[in-house]
């Protein structure tokens, strides 16, 4: 501290606006928004008009990952200075800022944890296998030249620390949480008995997310007074689905009842992260059912918890570490449909069972998984990993 002020690490939280980073980038900016110390990137990948034409012709993922380094440049050149840098990107051309910024990277997947979750995510590997060890240790020199990297889970860690070799104690697991300021306690004791019990699914990837799982139940089982709603997103839907909702395009918007072969259950798709519409949505409903196939974390899972709805989740990835099975939730095993149906009618049927799950998870939102705690620990941790020249005088001063 000098002059009686304390010194503020000045951040630049780098999010690649992609599948599992766009919600939270979302959050960190609700709760960073007007921190003069933070600059917040979200990265779309585009091209600006001034790069040279010839750029254009090049394959779109090529395109997209010199969009990421360009947008990087140009945000640090933009902003009066930074003291390190949050990266939640696998691009591995940011070396070059890695290399000018005490950096730390945030990432939930590596290859040996992305081939345990197989065959979800295969199409992330080259067929030819030199090309993917050379990805791999791109990805591993980034990991082992930051200071440090964050995960959101302990089966994270082990994955990172032995694929790309960082030594454990520079890897950090930090669990997500939960905007509270978005997403508030509902109180759902007063509901007419009569009225049906609404399931809820989020995913935006419908088969990965297990989306087949569930629309597999809603045709097949004998229980009575239920709804459900799925959000997700139109391209792995059934054809049959995605004509009914009228072959809407990959963001736009739709909704539609599955009458008269599933008319208890609605799908949604172009509905965004954070909106009033899936707010809606999850003060609707009465329980949340998400039987993913494959995922690092699930932050629509704490989103539910945080709205005290009761979650029935699969045990899968870093899942584990955010659902404490019994008690804040209940946890699926893997595809296994007759789990399934056994717990989500155990929880349609059984009102109290609801009541207590749901009130424990936002008891464990309050407590711990909620944004703020993982925020400040994440800052913590940066400060005592990568403190700036002047935090470290003024500590040999006192």
């Amino acid at each position: 501290m000098k002059d009686g002020k304390p010194n503020t690490q000045r951040i630049g939280w780098i999010f690649a606006l992609g599948h599992g980073h766009y919600t939270q980038f979302l959050n960190f900016r609700d709760y960073l928004d007007g921190d003069g110390s933070a600059m917040m990137l979200g990265l779309t990948g585009e091209l600006p008009p001034s790069t040279f034409p010839l750029a254009r012709l090049l394959p779109h993922p090529v395109r997209h990952r010199l969009g990421e380094i360009q947008q990087v440049a140009v945000g640090l050149a933009s902003h009066a200075r930074c003291d390190t840098l949050f990266i939640a990107c696998e691009n591995t051309g940011l070396m070059r800022f890695v290399r000018r910024f005490p950096s730390f990277l945030y990432t939930d997947l590596s290859p040996s944890l992305k081939r345990e979750l197989s065959p979800w995510y295969v199409h992330q590997f080259s067929r030819i296998a030199p090309l993917q060890a050379m990805r791999e240790h791109a990805h591993a020199r980034v990991a082992r030249a930051c200071r440090g990297v964050f995960t959101m889970s302990t089966w994270a860690a082990r994955g990172i620390s032995h694929d790309y070799r960082v030594p454990p104690e520079r890897v950090h697991v930090v669990l997500p949480g939960a905007n509270l300021r978005r997403w508030h306690r509902v109180d759902r004791r007063g509901r007419p008995a009569h009225r049906p019990i609404r399931v809820l699914m989020v995913g935006g990837q419908f088969r990965r997310k297990g989306g087949e799982l569930l629309l597999d139940w809603a045709e097949r089982t004998r229980a009575r007074n239920w709804e459900m709603d799925i959000v997700t997103w139109p391209g792995e839907l059934p054809e049959w689905i995605r004509t009914a909702l009228g072959n809407p395009g990959a963001d736009e918007p739709a909704a539609a009842a599955l009458g008269p072969r599933l008319p208890h259950v609605r799908i949604h798709c172009g509905v965004r992260a954070n909106t009033p519409e899936l707010t809606h949505l999850f003060e609707e409903a009465d329980v949340f059912c998400l039987p993913t196939q494959a995922d690092g974390s699930s932050i629509a899972s704490l989103e539910a918890m945080a709205t005290g709805l009761p979650v029935l989740v699969s045990a899968v990835g870093g899942i584990p570490d955010l659902v404490e099975d019994g008690k804040t939730g209940l946890l699926l095993r893997r595809g296994d449909a007759g789990d399934l149906a056994a717990k989500i009618e155990a929880l349609i049927s059984d009102a109290a069972l609801r009541e207590s799950l749901g009130s424990a998870a936002r008891n464990a939102c309050e407590a711990h998984l909620n944004v703020e705690r993982q925020l400040r620990e994440i800052r913590a941790c940066i400060a005592r990993c990568a403190p700036r020249s002047s935090d470290l005088l003024d500590s040999q001063e006192t």
